[in-house]
């Protein structure tokens, strides 16, 4: 059953290894901690070889810092043994480009992936990261 805070939802995908959070319009810090904190909480019991998916295709652009605590939240995810992440942007060039830039800050040199439709996130991570 998804959980729902404010603009996030948050659930994991059946049978796989992958947690996905959504979003829809204008988010903010508190938001995204919360986001961190249960994606976190849904992933602890496989330790380590698991993946995100964050479909931002219904957000809004981040402000920076909003986009700070993005990259803190990537961080916190590699270092719980996440090892793919996977962005559903729809077609918007702006999400891709602010998805992009806050990995890159992140420095963990995390798997990623950009792509229009969650769909795609998923096929994505079970060819490229076995999940």
């Amino acid at each position: 059953m998804a959980k729902k805070n404010g603009a996030q939802t948050v659930e994991t995908i059946p049978g796989r290894k992958i947690v996905l959070s959504a979003g829809k319009g204008k988010t903010n810090v508190d938001e995204i901690k919360w986001l961190t904190n249960t994606v976190l909480a849904e992933a602890a019991s496989w330790k380590s070889g698991w993946a995100y998916i964050a479909d931002c295709s219904g957000m809004d652009p981040v402000t920076p810092a909003e986009g700070g605590e993005l990259v803190t939240m990537t961080q916190k995810f590699v270092a719980a043994g996440c090892k793919a992440i996977g962005f559903a942007e729809g077609y918007s060039v702006m999400l891709k480009v602010q998805a992009k830039k806050n990995t890159e800050r992140s420095n963990t040199g995390i798997l990623e992936g950009h792509f229009a439709t969650v769909q795609e996130a998923l096929d994505w991570l079970q060819k490229e990261a076995k999940l």
